[in-house]
């Protein structure tokens, strides 16, 4: 950690899919011991950051800005400028910020000496996860369709955003801009088959901070959906475009649909990429390292980490129909099961027959009370 008398501010700026919900939860869950040792999770409530960033991005994010929310950069800045040490912001939307916004924010943020931290992961595991939380997302594109659109060069209205989130290099350009490249940080996503500890203890160090005095871990489970389930809801999405608003969409598909198919699931495998889609994401990995490690930025980890390997078991052939026909089956199987009952409102009726009940039980207490005793 810094001295106490020199703040510093780490905003972790993304990328989606690179562990950050989890480093995120962890930082909430070990707030009051980062504060012990000098380092500042700010925000009264877990979703806080979530907030800035949209607030941040009124127009891209104008659905989900809540207005009950407002001001709340602001607030977040405040109690950061308070606090004498270090601060951590984190949230992943900040990747899609204009430059001009970026700007903005480095310089809310001037009055401490401001790191910028972003993690990333090999394309070989973003794309398929990316896709994944596409489809659980209302999207309806097969992932064949997703890779050959984020293939294609340039950007159209109606295209798949992909890279408005991942490009690597544009977005360590738009907030590295003013800082200096020392105070960039990349903190990269171990390999294949480590554990999210590792990622932990990466971030950490880029803080400053013994990981060993925030113990406190984030409860790991099952999140992932199989690609047979995948199907399913893809199909059910290509049946909702348009007829369904999102808050129901959350409530009936998110929650409840797509709880139920994790339920009935092992850990999901996800699709992966072809042997030609592989060596394009091979060849544009080497672009990206060779960009970082032009611009002199600190690294965190081993760029080698942003290659994309290939696991044994990452062949996964298309479900059949009577794959996706079953899983949806045991979905619906499940939702039966496990979806609370809407309260019974009890009738006039039957409120009497209990108040006659009472009374008939605290006559007979009466009674029971005049029997003399023998």
């Amino acid at each position: 950690m810094p001295p106490a008398s020199q703040q510093r501010v780490y905003l972790h700026v993304g990328l989606p899919k690179t562990g950050t919900t989890y480093l995120q939860d962890r930082l909430w869950r070990n707030r009051d011991a980062a504060q012990r040792s000098g380092l500042l999770y700010p925000g009264d409530f877990q979703q806080a950051h979530h907030h800035a960033a949209l607030e941040l991005q009124p127009t891209r994010y104008l659905d989900w800005v809540d207005p009950a929310h407002a001001g709340i950069w602001d607030r977040l800045v405040d109690q950061v400028r308070k606090w004498p040490r270090t601060s951590v912001i984190s949230h992943e939307l900040f990747a899609t910020v204009s430059a001009e916004r970026a700007a903005q924010v480095l310089d809310d943020l001037s009055f401490a000496e401001v790191h910028v931290v972003c993690t990333a992961r090999d394309l070989g595991r973003q794309i398929p996860s990316v896709w994944q939380e596409n489809i659980k997302n209302q999207h309806t594109t097969t992932f064949a369709e997703f890779v050959a659109d984020i293939k294609r060069p340039g950007s159209a209205p109606g295209r798949e955003p992909f890279w408005e989130f991942q490009d690597l290099p544009r977005i360590l350009r738009t907030w590295g801009a003013t800082v200096p490249a020392d105070r960039v940080h990349v903190v990269t996503v171990p390999g294949r088959g480590s554990s999210q500890q590792m990622l932990w203890q990466r971030f950490t160090a880029t803080l400053g901070v013994d990981s060993t005095l925030l113990d406190r871990k984030v409860p790991t489970g099952n999140h992932s959906l199989g690609p047979t389930q995948l199907e399913v809801l893809r199909r059910v999405n290509s049946h909702l475009v348009g007829n369904v608003a999102w808050s129901r969409y959350e409530s009936m598909v998110k929650e409840q649909l797509i709880g139920a198919m994790i339920a009935d699931s092992e850990r999901g495998t996800l699709p992966s990429l072809s042997d030609d889609d592989q060596r394009w994401a091979e060849s544009l990995a080497h672009e990206f390292i060779d960009d970082i490690a032009a611009t002199g930025y600190s690294v965190v980890g081993d760029l080698d980490d942003l290659i994309p390997t290939r696991a044994a078991a990452d062949a996964v052939s298309p479900p059949s129909e009577g794959e996706v026909l079953e899983a949806t089956v045991e979905a619906l199987s499940t939702l039966v099961r496990t979806v609370p009952l809407p309260p019974v409102r009890e009738r006039p009726i039957t409120h009497l027959k209990r108040a006659v009940r009472i009374q008939q039980r605290r006559l007979q207490a009466l009674r029971l009370r005049r029997v003399p005793h023998r």
